[in-house]
C-alpha cells in the first residue's frame, strides 16, 4: 500500500537521490502521484470541502512567491517544490479517504504496523550510516552522559551519521533529526488510529504494537528534539482530556501514569534525565541564536515588507508567517497566517469534541501537534515536508470520519417501509 510505504520510508531524510532531491521528498511526490491515480472525484470533493481554506491559502502563497521570485530574479526551485507538496497534499488526503472508505479492514490491518516498520527502518538506516562513518554510539552516549551535554549527542552521533549520503561535513546539519523523528511520530500515531479501528486479534500482535510504541518513544527521547518531544507529549494528554470531558477517569489513566513513572525511572537510571533537563533548561544556544535571527528578520522587513525577496534559507526567523513575509511580502504573510489559524482551529475544535468521537480520533488530533510546533520552530520558515504529509493524512481521516458519521446517521433513520412500525 502506498500510504504504508510512504510513512515507513519518510524518516530517511539524510539520503539524497537523483537531481539532488532528498529521499523523503521523492517519497512524498511518488505517493502523491500514486494516490492521484487511484482517487475518484468524490474523494477529492470530500477532502476539498474540509481542507479548502488550507489549500487556497497555500495556493496564494505559491502564486505570490512565484511572482516575487521572478521579480527579484531568484531561483524557482523552492517555490516549485512547495507547489508539488501542495499537489501531493490534495492527492494524499483524498487517497487516505479512499483507502479507509473502500477497504477499512485491509488498510487498518496493514497500517497498524506502520510505527513498528518505521522504527525498524530508521534504526537500520542509522546503524548502517554509523558503521559507514565510523561512529560508535556507545562511546558517544558515554561521553554525553558523563558531560551531561546533549550537544555531544547531536554533533557526534546524528550529525556525524548523516554525512556521506548526499551531504558532506560542511553541508550536513544535525537538526535534520527534527524531521526524521517527526516522521517516526507520524507513523506511530497512524498505527494507533489503525489499531483502534481494527484491534489486533492475538496477544502477540498486541504486544508487538505496544513494543513499537515503547521503541518509538525511546528513539524520540534519544533524538533530543525538543519540538518532537513536545508534540509527542500532547498525545497522552489528549487521552486524559477526552476522559475529563466525559466526566470519568480513563481506564488507561493508571497505565499512562505507570508508564510515565517507568520512563522517568529509566531515564534516571540511565543518566538521561540530567541530559534532558539540560536540553530544555540550560541549552539556550539555539534560543539565543533564534532571538538574533528574529531581530534580523524584523530589520529586513523594513525593505521587504511588500515585495519580499529575502533569502530565508540562511537567515530564517524559524517562523512560518514571518519568513513568508520576508520571501513574498505582506499579502503572502496574511495567507500564511490563515494556514496557521486553520490548522490550529482543526486541532482545537477536535480537542473540544473528543468525548463525542471514537477513540481513534485522539491520535488523529494528536498528529496536528507536530505541524503546529514546527510552524514556529522550523528553520527556513516553510511548511516542512513531514508536516505536509501529516496534515494531508489528518484531512483524509477527518473526511473519512465525516463520511462514516453520515452513513451511521442514514442507517439509524427509519426507511419509508418501517417509518410507522413500533
Amino acid at each position: 500500500m502506498l500510504l504504508f510505504g510512504g510513512v515507513t520510508l519518510l524518516p530517511l531524510q539524510w539520503f539524497v537521490v537523483g537531481a539532488g532531491l532528498r529521499l523523503h521528498i521523492v517519497v512524498i511526490l511518488l505517493v502523491g502521484i500514486g494516490m492521484a491515480l487511484l482517487v475518484t472525484e468524490d474523494d477529492l470533493r470530500r477532502v476539498v470541502k474540509i481542507g479548502a481554506p488550507f489549500i487556497v491559502a497555500n495556493a496564494m502563497i505559491v502564486a505570490i512567491w512565484t511572482a516575487t521570485t521572478l521579480y527579484h530574479g531568484l531561483g524557482l526551485r523552492p517555490v516549485a517544490q512547495q507547489g508539488a507538496f501542495l499537489f501531493s497534499f490534495v492527492a494524499v488526503a483524498a487517497g487516505v479517504h479512499a483507502t479507509f472508505s473502500r477497504d477499512l479492514d485491509r488498510a487498518a490491518r496493514l497500517l497498524r504496523w506502520s510505527g513498528l516498520a518505521s522504527a525498524v527502518v530508521l534504526v537500520s538506516a542509522l546503524s548502517y550510516s554509523m558503521i559507514v562513518n565510523g561512529v560508535n554510539p556507545a562511546v558517544v552516549f558515554g561521553k554525553t552522559l558523563a558531560a551531561g551535554d546533549p550537544e555531544i549527542l547531536q554533533k557526534e552521533l546524528f550529525k556525524s551519521a548523516f554525512v556521506g549520503f548526499g551531504f558532506d561535513e560542511s553541508t550536513v546539519r544535525g537538526n535534520i533529526r527534527h524531521e526524521v523523528f517527526g516522521a517516526l511520530l507520524l507513523a506511530m500515531t497512524l498505527a494507533s488510529v489503525a489499531v483502534h479501528l481494527r484491534p489486533p486479534a492475538t496477544a502477540v500482535q498486541r504486544w508487538l504494537y505496544r513494543g513499537s510504541l515503547v521503541l518509538g518513544a525511546g528513539l524520540i527521547v534519544l533524538s533530543m528534539s525538543r519540538s518532537v518531544m513536545i508534540a509527542a507529549v500532547i498525545w497522552p494528554l489528549l487521552l486524559q482530556v477526552r476522559a475529563l470531558q466525559a466526566g470519568r477517569v480513563s481506564r488507561n489513566f493508571a497505565l499512562i501514569l505507570a508508564g510515565g513513572v517507568a520512563v522517568v525511572s529509566a531515564l534516571l537510571a540511565l543518566g538521561l534525565a540530567q541530559v534532558l533537563w539540560v536540553r530544555f533548561t540550560q541549552d539556550t544556544s539555539s534560543y539565543d541564536k533564534r532571538d538574533q535571527l528574529l531581530s534580523d528578520a524584523f530589520a529586513n522587513l523594513t525593505h521587504a515588507a511588500f515585495s519580499g525577496g529575502v533569502q530565508t534559507a540562511s537567515a530564517s526567523s524559524h517562523n512560518f508567517v514571518i519568513d513568508t513575509w520576508l520571501r513574498a511580502g505582506v499579502v503572502a504573510a496574511g495567507a500564511a497566517a490563515v494556514v496557521l489559524v486553520v490548522v490550529g482551529y482543526w486541532f482545537l475544535s477536535q480537542t473540544m469534541r473528543l468525548h463525542r468521537e471514537p477513540v481513534w480520533m485522539v491520535p488523529t488530533t494528536a498528529m496536528l501537534a507536530l505541524p503546529l510546533v514546527r510552524f514556529v520552530t522550523a528553520g527556513g520558515g516553510l511548511v516542512p515536508p513531514v508536516s505536509w504529509m501529516t496534515i494531508a493524512i489528518v484531512v483524509g481521516l477527518l473526511a473519512y470520519r465525516r463520511s462514516s458519521r453520515a452513513e451511521e446517521t442514514a442507517a439509524a433513520e427509519p426507511t419509508p417501509a418501517t417509518a410507522g412500525v413500533r
